[in-house]
């Protein structure tokens, strides 16, 4: 292989738009042909899905963040005080608007530190509009 790991790594997960942009862009960095680039791609991702593919991806463990306590303690949610500053309008469906209208609490994300609105409704599993990462919260 000619393209370094790091870079094939990138077009894991990347739609057909994406990864044609990348593509041209690599073929003017390294000085390659898109052809040459999509064959070192297609061997890249057939060594991944292969059986004997020493390549291990550890994905962290689901697990709650919610702890039912006055005490703020390491893994629970941090409150926002001032929920109703927030307008969470990132999803426009009708569904949306009125599960929207139930947001009376907030709290911030705790991978990526965004504030999130959410209805006192527990267990609840929250995708955060930012970071993309699911966290449920229990009582």
């Amino acid at each position: 292989m000619r393209i370094p790991a790091t870079k094939l790594q990138q077009f894991i997960g990347m739609d057909d738009y994406e990864r044609k942009l990348t593509i041209d862009r690599l073929s003017r960095e390294l000085g390659l042909s898109v052809t040459e680039i999509e064959n070192e791609i297609r061997d890249f991702e057939q060594g991944m899905n292969s059986p004997g593919s020493k390549l291990e991806i550890d994905m962290p463990e689901k697990k709650s963040n919610f702890i039912s306590s006055h005490e703020s303690s390491e893994g629970a949610p941090e409150f926002i005080s001032d929920a109703h500053r927030y307008r969470f309008t990132y999803d426009p469906s009708k569904d949306a608007k009125e599960r929207q209208s139930n947001v009376n609490q907030a709290i911030l994300c705790p991978h990526c530190n965004v504030g999130i609105g959410i209805p006192p409704i527990r267990p609840i599993k929250v995708m955060c509009p930012s970071c993309r990462i699911e966290s449920v919260f229990e009582k």
